[in-house]
């Protein structure tokens, strides 16, 4: 292929000159040889037999004619017997002419055509001659014509029998040929392929013009500008939109100008960018530059411009640099846009902090009395009451929390909204808790009437590790809503396994009513912010619950939904999957109760009279020794006074806050030698309000308000438990002893923290029947397992439920033996941690 290829372009190019000189050559051989134009030579063959026929016949002829004319004029004899003997010889060479192409049908042909015109000729030669006194012009005409005929036919005869001429090439003359012909040659074919060569040469020229055209099109109509400099950095090349952006003073630039006259502005170092600077001439050192962001101002634009622009050297063959190409566009607008949503976004920071600043403040404020409502009437509750007061304190204790989930929830929205719920998962036993989350519940469809059941499907153990609040809180949200709206009929919780995977276990929650149901539009919308469906309206709310719920389901990642048909009903559902969990499950805080567990002497800074008073009696219900103060001054003063086990430090108060309070604590102990450790005690929830307490020097962190359970939590991890109620050397005879290569102990303690309750469940409904048997049986079983374990306070309280015979102190026996067994149960599990730790 490349050798035809080469061969081609040699004709191409020379094919013409190589002709040209061949035949130049050519003729200068044959100047000097003449003999070599002698090209051929030739030979005749012998006459036919029929061409000799021929030949005498036309002799015959002209002999008779001259006869006949001698005799017409001397009238001899001797002429007209010479006339006689050449007709006779005439006859005889057609006759033997008609022998010779009697196999010949072309010459047959013509032969009998050529003699019927010498017949004719003869028989009107020879009416002349009979007659020589009459000779009319029209007997000279037909002879003359007869004439002419024959001898045409003659001529075509020996035409048609004449002997081949046969040419022999002479050697000089065929070499001169074949010169000739090759130099002609060469000639024609390198003009040809010139042609060809001029035809595509000319197609590729119009080719590249019409792409040329195109390419200028395309950059004339792009929105981007383009630049092409030469290695010294001239302008080459540039398009519509570099001139629109650079302004007439371009085309200077791309001869003379200099470059620093383009306004180019750094915007960093707020100056015009020097000529090494610039990003056309660092690309013609090699750098690459990507989305730089510029400040043009100069004559076109004199208010200026933004544009963002990208530089990439272009190389030569060789691959060094033998340019530059610069794009940039115009992005004014997309600057004022990001302009105006760094505004938009600075005012709505602010209106979302005074927003959390309102929420924060509002918390406060709504929290505090808060405190003193639930603080009280779970302190009243823990007293002696009867049935109707109980019941009362119930419906108090219950309204004060709903109004606290309003709160919460609205908190809540606004913590979700700015992304600051985190979840913390714990050991859980979920059957509890749903029951926990029913009890909630029992007061208000006994009024209504109408039945709550649950049911759980899949397996016999529910302990899982998840976050109880979070999960407690949508369960009571979905409850809620189905109470609400449930007129007559039942609400139903149900919570099935849907398989297992990776050590977590997918739970479906459903919640279903026989309320009124909802449209279709309006479950579209049910999981929207404040959305209420229309037959929710007259029971007000913050239309939040649902979109809370959505919220924390996608944040455990799950799914939650609705099923629902008008006039029939509701199916609330989500799905979430929780690890499962085999250790130890924490109690829940329907389980806590007050009970003299802890010892030690506590300070208590607080300045509202009613949040002093709730705090004092939890602490000193739970063991403790209690002082308050009632600001920040009177705190630390207390403080440089007297040591003390642990301080709970309200942030907000008079004279001096707990922040300050705590920094000025901080720096007494550092010449004191000693650290006394600091719970904030705050309304506000918020990381921002944790956070501030960390940084002032606080240790440990509780909202009001104060929840019993969070704050035993919180003085089992500062102070140490009290073990009064329990027999130390009933649990030292257990110490040594395994079972299934586990402590004894702890599997005792494991199994009376999940009888225990129920135990005290079925004594209590026992006492709610009149049923002395039931009470027994299950009193029997308490106390066995307690007395094992040491717990000799909740024995003995046992033993008298089991020998009652009325009901008088059923109901105080029953009090007393929760008080003391939760008691026990939490010095027995700090018991069985120092042992393990030990």
């Amino acid at each position: 292929m490349g050798s035809a290829s080469f061969l081609k372009n040699l004709l191409t190019r020379f094919g013409v000159e190589f002709g040209l000189m061949g035949l130049i050559g050519l003729g200068l051989l044959t100047f000097q040889h003449p003999e070599l134009l002698k090209l051929s030579q030739y030979s005749e063959r012998p006459l036919s037999e029929l061409t000799e026929v021929l030949r005498t016949t036309e002799q015959i002829l002209v002999r008779a004619e001259a006869a006949q004319d001698r005799f017409l004029v001397s009238r001899q004899p001797t002429d007209l017997q010479s006339y006689n003997s050449e007709i006779t010889a005439l006859n005889g060479q057609l006759a033997r002419m008609s022998q010779l192409v009697r196999n010949k049908p072309r010459e047959h042909a013509m032969a009998v055509k050529l003699g019927h015109l010498i017949r004719a000729h003869i028989e009107t030669a020879n009416t002349q001659v009979m007659n020589p006194q009459r000779r009319p012009a029209q007997t000279e005409e037909s002879l003359d014509k007869t004439r002419y005929q024959i001898r045409h036919q003659l001529v075509e005869m020996q035409a048609a029998s004449a002997p081949a001429i046969k040419f022999k090439p002479t050697k000089e003359g065929k070499n001169f040929l074949l010169g000739l012909c090759a130099a002609i040659a060469l000639i024609v074919v390198s003009r040809v392929l010139q042609r060809k060569e001029q035809r595509e040469t000319r197609k590729a020229v119009e080719a590249l013009q019409g792409k040329s055209i195109l390419l200028d099109t395309i950059l004339n109509s792009m929105s981007e500008a383009l630049i092409v400099v030469d290695q010294n950095g001239w302008f080459t090349h540039y398009n519509a939109a570099a001139q629109r952006i650079i302004g007439s003073r371009i085309k200077e630039i791309a001869t003379d100008s200099s470059v620093e006259q383009l306004g180019f502005f750094n915007l960093e170092a707020g100056r015009p960018f020097t000529r090494k600077e610039l990003p056309l001439y660092r690309a013609l050192s090699g750098d690459r530059v990507d989305d730089q962001e510029i400040f043009v101002q100069n004559a076109e634009h004199p208010d200026g411009i933004y544009i963002s622009l990208s530089s990439r050297p272009l190389n030569d063959i060789d691959g060094g640099i033998s340019g530059a190409l610069i794009v940039f566009k115009d992005i004014s607008r997309r600057k004022m846009v990001e302009q105006e949503w760094i505004r938009a976004r600075e005012a709505a920071l602010e209106a979302s902090q005074k927003k959390s600043d309102f929420l924060a403040a509002m918390s406060h404020e709504i929290r505090t009395p808060m405190n003193g409502v639930i603080g009280m009437t779970t302190l009243l509750a823990d007293t002696h009451l009867n049935p109707e007061q109980t019941d009362y304190v119930g419906n108090i204790k219950r309204s004060a929390e709903s109004l606290l989930m309003l709160i919460n929830d609205l908190l809540d929205h606004s913590k979700i909204e700015a992304g600051k719920i985190r979840l913390d998962p714990q050991p859980l036993d979920l059957q509890f808790l749903v029951e926990d989350v029913l009890e909630m519940f029992k007061p208000t469809v006994a009024e209504k009437n109408i039945g709550l059941e649950c049911r759980f499907d899949g397996r016999n153990l529910w302990h899982y590790r998840a976050d109880a609040g979070r999960l407690r809180q949508i369960l009571v949200n979905l409850m809620g809503n189905a109470v609400k709206f449930t007129e007559k009929g039942f609400v139903r919780l149900e919570v099935s396994s849907r398989g297992d995977s990776d050590g977590k276990t997918a739970l479906l929650f459903e919640i279903k009513d026989t309320g009124q149901g909802l449209q279709e539009h309006e479950k579209r919308s049910l999981f929207q912010k404040y959305f209420q469906a229309k037959a929710g309206m007259k029971f007000g709310g913050t239309g939040l619950g649902l979109s809370i719920c959505k919220q924390l389901v996608d944040l455990m990642g799950g799914e939650i939904g609705v099923e629902s048909v008008p006039g029939v009903g509701s199916n609330f559902w989500f799905m979430v999957n929780l690890e499962e969990c085999a250790g130890e499950v924490q109690l829940q805080s329907s389980e806590i109760r007050f009970a003299k567990i802890f010892s030690g002497h506590v300070l208590v800074a607080e300045d509202q009279i009613v949040n002093q008073r709730v705090a004092e009696s939890y602490l000193t219900k739970l063991g403790l020794k209690v002082e308050i103060a009632g600001n920040g001054q009177i705190a630390l003063e207390k403080a440089r006074s007297k040591s003390y086990d642990l301080i709970f430090m309200d942030c907000q108060m008079p004279v001096l806050n707990g922040y300050e309070a705590t920094k000025q604590l901080r720096l007494l102990e550092n010449t004191l030698g000693r650290k006394t450790p600091v719970v904030a005690l705050t309304a506000e929830g918020t990381s921002g309000e944790r956070k501030s307490c960390y940084e002032a020097g606080m240790d440990d962190f509780l909202t009001k308000p104060l929840e019993l359970h969070k704050l035993i939590a919180t003085l089992h991890r500062w102070l140490k438990p009290s073990e009064k109620n329990l027999d130390l050397k009933a649990l030292e005879s257990l110490k040594d002893l395994i079972s299934n290569d586990r402590s004894l102990t702890e599997v005792l303690i494991e199994d009376l923290e999940q009888t225990g309750p129920v135990l005290l469940h079925e004594i209590r409904e026992g006492i709610e029947a009149r049923n002395l048997e039931k009470i027994s049986e299950a009193a029997h079983a308490l106390k066995s397992s307690a007395a094992t374990l040491g717990a000799k306070q909740v024995s003995e309280l046992c033993q008298k439920l089991e020998d009652l015979q009325d009901f008088t102190e059923a109901e105080f026996l029953l009090k007393q033996t929760e008080r003391k067994f939760f008691e026990s149960l939490s010095e027995l599990k700090t018991y069985s941690s120092r042992v393990r730790a030990a």
